[in-house]
């Protein structure tokens, strides 16, 4: 219907005043004015290049590619083909409604669900399709960045101000786009999701009196400091890729040096599964022996003369032979004596001590070796080359903390600041006398030298004992004990052959 015949069925009353006036020369209010007729349009214009929101139809020749690939599955094709084709060779989903469909039949290159991917300037894009379908679907789109990753773009005037969006699918490493949950659906299997972990039953505390006292059916596990302990347990017991040599120094007497010594290792021999030694480089007369074993008689003298005659006749050199030379208390720590025949000394030299140690070496990985309080004797620079670690040992008033802040001085003004690092300050009460304050205050100072500073408590069995007894002591002495062998455990080289600290 015509405008005219529209003005002639509906407004006819109104005709002919309509001519009555514009006979008196007035303007009709109503009259319509005519409408511009459509142009014409023979074909759809085409994409502007630098316009990345409007896609242009697809080609014939496209849309034969997507055809082809689309019978074809994508298992047969070449791996290079299936990282390098584009988005054309993707199988085109079925349209989700009728009128989708009837989209697709008109601009067959435009259509897309949610999640597919179309190409556009030659990049693989994704289309964020709205409720509306027809030619809304293009509003949002999803191109590639530098790194690979989509990134939505807004397509209308009002998400132009709108920030980008990381779309929800990342760029794999072969250079094709995968989910992002695709991560998750390879990640491996681990034991502990799929058996039980059986718990440990606890060995102390009220937590064990549970367990024996109902029969073993209410296990409640290790408590904290339990937990703990089985932590640096386990931390003494790692393994060693080589030999480690921890030395034990003051350059005071009278700190309990070498009871440290032995209450390390023995710490060390109850919980590693192999052999541990104790080698007295006192030049004068040293105690360890004593302390760990007094039943061993020979000394690092006789040790010695077995190496060199083995040396001399071409023989191997064994363990049982070496062991024939060292004590051993009941926590299996064996112990390599200093001289202790007054009548004929034993002048200790740098090379003496350098061809123990490397006979040693062939059967004990861990070496704890007690220094004597004469840190300027010849032996000592012997002993700093091959010490992996220090134990620096003062006590619990101003002259032992005095003396073991002198050891690091003297330790410093030789260079030795990188094996101070790997070094822990022991202050051990040995005369009951140590106030909160003082160790504490003590230790702000020192810690900022060393790796740590440690406490062993005052213990009437260390200071009345003559023969180390390790079960005869309190048990915060030996959890101590066990904390500074944990702490220097935590310096032991990895399999690469480098120290964590």
């Amino acid at each position: 219907m015509d405008n005219q015949d529209f003005a002639t069925r509906y407004f006819s009353d109104q005709a002919s005043d309509s001519a009555d006036q514009a006979a008196e020369g007035k303007k009709d209010p109503l009259t319509e004015p005519a409408l511009p007729s459509e142009p014409e349009v023979s074909e759809p214009s085409r994409p502007v290049v630098d316009d990345p929101t409007i896609v242009g139809p697809m080609s014939a020749e496209v849309a034969e590619v997507i055809a082809r690939h689309a019978a074809q599955p994508d298992t047969a094709r070449r791996p290079d083909q299936r990282q390098t084709e584009g988005p054309a060779s993707r199988r085109l989903p079925a349209p989700a409604n009728a009128e989708a469909a009837q989209w697709q039949h008109h601009y067959p290159g435009q259509y897309q669900q949610p999640g597919q991917h179309q190409s556009v300037n030659g990049h693989p894009v994704q289309a964020h399709q709205s409720a509306e379908t027809g030619p809304q679907w293009h509003a949002r789109q999803s191109y590639p960045d530098a790194h690979g990753v989509a990134v939505s773009r807004p397509g209308s005037e009002g998400e132009s101000s709108a920030p980008l969006q990381i779309a929800s699918w990342a760029a794999a490493s072969e250079g094709s786009l995968t989910p992002a949950w695709a991560s998750e659906a390879t990640r491996h299997l681990r034991h502990d999701d799929l058996v039980k972990t059986r718990r440990v039953p606890p060995e102390e505390g009220w937590r064990h009196a549970v367990y024996v006292g109902t029969g073993h059916l209410v296990n409640l596990g290790a408590g904290p400091a339990e937990r703990l302990q089985l932590q640096r347990q386990a931390q003494i017991a790692g393994n060693i890729p080589g030999n480690y040599q921890v030395a034990v120094l003051s350059i005071k007497g009278g700190v309990g040096k070498t009871r440290t010594t032995a209450g390390i290792g023995t710490v060390f021999a109850m919980y590693r599964n192999e052999p541990v030694i104790a080698i007295d480089a006192n030049p004068t007369y040293g105690a360890l022996g004593r302390v760990v074993d007094p039943r061993a008689t020979s000394t690092i003298r006789e040790y010695l003369a077995d190496g060199e005659e083995i040396y001399k006749r071409n023989y191997t050199d064994t363990y049982p032979q070496s062991r024939a030379r060292t004590g051993q208390n009941p926590q299996g720590l064996e112990v390599l004596a200093g001289n202790q025949n007054v009548a004929n000394p034993l002048g200790l030299t740098a090379d003496m001590f350098d061809t123990t140690l490397n006979r040693t070496r062939r059967f004990y990985q861990l070496a704890l070796i007690d220094c004597g309080a004469n840190v300027e004797h010849p032996v000592m620079p012997a002993v700093l080359r091959a010490a992996n670690a220090l134990v620096i040992v003062g006590t619990a008033n101003f002259d032992g903390a005095a003396a073991a802040e002198q050891t690091i001085d003297w330790l410093a003004a030789r260079g030795k600041h990188d094996l101070l690092r790997r070094s822990v300050v022991v202050l051990n009460d040995v005369y009951d006398c140590a106030e909160k304050k003082f160790v504490t205050a003590v230790t702000h100072s020192l810690e900022q030298r060393v790796g740590a500073v440690k406490f062993v408590p005052f213990d009437e069995h260390l200071r009345d004992g003559a023969v180390l007894d390790f079960d005869a002591l309190r048990k915060p002495t030996r959890l101590a004990y066990t904390e500074v062998a944990a702490w220097v455990a935590e310096g032991f080289p990895t399999p690469g052959g480098v120290s964590p600290r």
